[in-house]
């Protein structure tokens, strides 16, 4: 199967062009090393290795000075967290074919392009080494985009408040949720998707934690994160999940936050404003990819649109949430991405924020709207006034109907239109 191209690609060229070093991090097998490798038959000519090698882990972690060195530049590193080891290393070579550049006028751009299944936030010793050297850059599972193989940018269009040419056409939801996901697990028939998923969530759960933070109680990984799957969508509470999975709120608070850095999770902040009072303050919880959220429920996502609308109504959301954020990403545009809602109960499910202008977009699996359905955007239009740019809720519409001032009905597929 032919791979599919991913539309990170360029910023990741252009990101190479202006910093010695880019960290190229995601969930695993969101396809990093796939990229590096197409980067490597394009534009970034360049050596590569992987710390998943057992032979190489161990040879840089016994001199990793020497192992950089003796690698030379450029040069891609796969799986980087592996060897914390190396970072100070690779400061110590930046910094000095920086000066060499300097004195011989040269660029010392694009020396290394690092990979990684790791946040920043869990791996202080490379964002301490690499300040002012680095760029950060995030690649997340395929987006249904990049499997239509489309242009669009969704983005732009809510921003430029630009909705012609969105014409009806007919989706397959499951469909959509089912590819836009790890490149692997895609391909995959149902039996051996499950087996994929069951052998992923002991690497993310046991494997990794245990390696990478030294975790003492590790074996609650698998069940915390099943209990998150049941709340996908909702507010976060870290007292409620200690009470039913039996582990301090202390610890399920951390151990979330280890499920955010590897990006198997995503804790959504709310969006708020200081001169706005009254909203909550606890996060909403995510998952990166909608179709590892169905394994760990235990249903494929046509069984919960046929048994359980209102509960495929959280998975449409997750998934709207992570074509959402991969368009964010792909795009390289700073926007602010949080929720909306007020403790008396109104809310909107995203808001975007860019250049002080905002976007609310609420999302429905229903083609018939209510003024209570645009209720939570009105609410904000109320309180954040011309800041809000305009209102979009994602349903089952056939077509864009503006159904209030600034508030626009817009069918699901113009996501990728």
């Amino acid at each position: 199967m032919p791979i599919i191209s991913r539309k990170i690609e360029n910023t990741v060229l252009d990101t190479l062009k202006s910093f010695p070093v880019v960290y190229l991090n995601g969930p695993r097998q969101a396809g990093k090393t796939t990229l590096a490798k197409v980067l490597l038959n394009k534009k970034f000519k360049a050596n590569f290795i992987t710390f998943d090698d057992w032979v190489e882990r161990v040879a840089a972690k016994q001199n990793p000075l020497e192992y950089i060195q003796a690698t030379g530049t450029p040069l891609i590193i796969g799986e980087v967290q592996l060897v914390p080891e190396i970072f100070r290393p690779l400061k110590k070579i930046v910094d000095e074919n920086r000066q060499k550049g300097l004195i011989e006028n040269l660029n010392s751009n694009g020396q290394y392009l690092l990979t990684g299944s790791a946040n920043l936030v869990a791996m202080p010793e490379l964002a301490n080494a690499m300040v002012g050297r680095m760029a950060t850059l995030t690649l997340l599972p395929l987006s249904y985009n990049e499997i239509l193989g489309t242009s669009s940018n969704f983005i732009d269009r809510c921003f430029n408040k630009d909705f012609t040419n969105i014409r009806p056409k007919k989706l397959s939801l499951i469909e959509a949720i089912r590819q836009a996901s790890f490149p692997e697990a895609s391909r995959l028939d149902d039996n051996i998707r499950n087996a994929w998923y069951n052998n992923y969530i002991q690497k993310i759960t046991l494997e990794d934690p245990q390696f990478l933070y030294n975790l003492d109680k590790a074996e609650s990984m698998p069940l915390l994160l099943s209990s998150l799957a049941i709340r996908a969508g909702s507010l976060v509470n870290d007292a409620n999940i200690s009470r039913e999975i039996g582990l301090s709120s202390v610890s399920v608070r951390k151990y979330r936050g280890l499920l955010n850095d590897t990006f198997v999770t995503y804790s959504l902040k709310p969006w708020h404003r200081a001169k706005i009072k009254r909203l909550v303050k606890s996060p909403k919880i995510y998952f990166h990819d909608t179709m590892l959220l169905c394994h760990l429920l235990g249903q494929k996502p046509e069984h919960i649109l046929e048994k359980s609308p209102h509960k495929f109504g959280h998975i449409l959301e997750n998934f709207i949430f992570t074509e959402l954020l991969k368009n964010i990403h792909a795009s390289g545009s700073l926007i602010n991405l949080g929720f909306y809602q007020t403790n008396d109960g109104k809310e909107v499910d995203f808001v975007l924020e860019k250049n002080q202008k905002i976007i609310a977009i609420e999302v429905k699996n229903s083609e018939q709207i209510t003024s209570r359905d645009i209720s939570g955007i009105k609410t904000l239009q109320q309180s954040a006034g011309k800041e809000i740019h305009c209102g979009i809720v994602l349903c089952n519409t056939p077509r864009v109907i503006p159904i209030d001032k600034n508030i626009y009905l817009l069918p699901i597929n113009a996501l990728w239109q």
